[in-house]
């Protein structure tokens, strides 16, 4: 199974003591060899998406942090499995949603029902020659969606002109996917968002 290819389908809580290790997704991998793991890794009491696909003992994990979503093998033995609402209530949606630092949504609700904004900015860096010369300035990358949500069960879509968006809300994060339609040609809103506090 790859790892980095696969979806994410549920939700976990890391147990036991100490760092829990992600492994890579090499040919070999995952097992418990040292070429195998990853700097990376979680501690007792975080959350993860796990993709629903296990291997020698490991299951593939989704970790979003602060500015970049980790994904890997974590033995399967510290991840407790959590139930996940398949049609949870709009308040579970509502709030302000960042993924990776650059990627925000914000859910509210609309005359009875739910809509949601967009907003996906940044600023890629100059492109040097090998005499350190700027070959290619950096330029700044923006998309952006607004519209109200149609629901069904744990997922919503939404239009905005070209651009469509669909929302998938798993226990407390929030999967994105979109056609590269919401903006220029190099911003996503794909990816895993957390609540912001």
């Amino acid at each position: 199974m790859d790892c980095l290819q696969s979806e994410p389908s549920g939700v976990a809580t890391v147990t036991g003591t100490g760092r829990a290790y992600f492994h890579g997704d090499a040919a070999v991998c995952p097992n418990q060899q040292a070429y195998c793991l990853k700097r990376a890794h979680v501690i007792a009491a975080d959350r993860v998406l796990t993709s629903g696909g296990s291997q020698d003992g490991f299951t593939c994990v989704f970790f979003p942090g602060k500015n970049t979503t980790t994904t890997g093998w974590i033995e399967t033995r510290r991840l407790r499995p959590e139930p996940v609402n398949p049609s949870p209530p709009p308040s579970e949606w509502v709030g302000a949603w960042n993924s990776e630092g650059v990627m925000r949504i914000e859910v509210s609700r609309d005359q009875g029902g739910l809509r949601a904004a967009g907003l996906a900015d940044w600023d890629s860096g100059d492109g040097f020659d090998d005499r350190g010369t700027v070959a290619l300035p950096g330029r700044n990358h923006h998309a952006e969606f607004s519209g109200p949500l149609n629901m069904i069960g744990d997922q919503a879509r939404l239009s905005d002109g070209a651009c469509a968006v669909e929302l998938t809300l798993l226990g407390d994060f929030l999967i994105v996917e979109d056609d590269n339609s919401c903006g220029d040609g190099n911003t996503s809103f794909r990816g895993i968002y957390r609540r912001m506090p």
